[in-house]
């Protein structure tokens, strides 16, 4: 997990609180309409984007000082990544579609928070450089 959170720098913490709360106010939302069986979902969406994020870190810090491993490593993950996603989500649709659909609006979440802070964290990372 730390190793995760590293290749974020800050914006793992950032990424941290994000989902807390998108988590929070999505398990109110779906408690309000009555469907809190699908809280789940949201949970199943995060362990695909976790799996997912996780792998391409992992890859990128293995291939990270050899550009022919590089590319190796990340198109060999690229497989990993789509596979496990493929079965987490079909074993997902196989509990029901809105089950399912859910699954897929935290998977999505999930990746745009992840990737939204590592954006942020390189930005204000280069912000601090050119400002000293």
């Amino acid at each position: 997990m730390q190793k995760f959170l590293s290749i974020y720098g800050r914006g793992g913490v950032w990424m941290l609180k994000l989902l807390s709360g998108c988590t929070l106010m999505g398990a109110i939302v779906l408690l309000l309409f009555g469907r809190g069986v699908l809280i789940g979902g949201l949970f199943v969406g995060y362990f695909a984007g976790g799996i997912f994020c996780w792998t391409l870190t992992n890859r990128m810090e293995e291939g990270h000082f050899d550009q022919k491993k590089a590319a190796s490593q990340l198109q060999n993950g690229l497989f990993i990544r789509m596979g496990s996603l493929c079965v987490i989500m079909g074993l997902a649709a196989q509990v029901s579609k809105p089950f399912f659909l859910v699954a897929i609006a935290a998977y999505l979440l999930f990746l745009a928070v992840a990737f939204g802070c590592v954006v942020a964290s390189r930005i204000k990372k280069n912000h601090e450089e050119t400002a000293s």
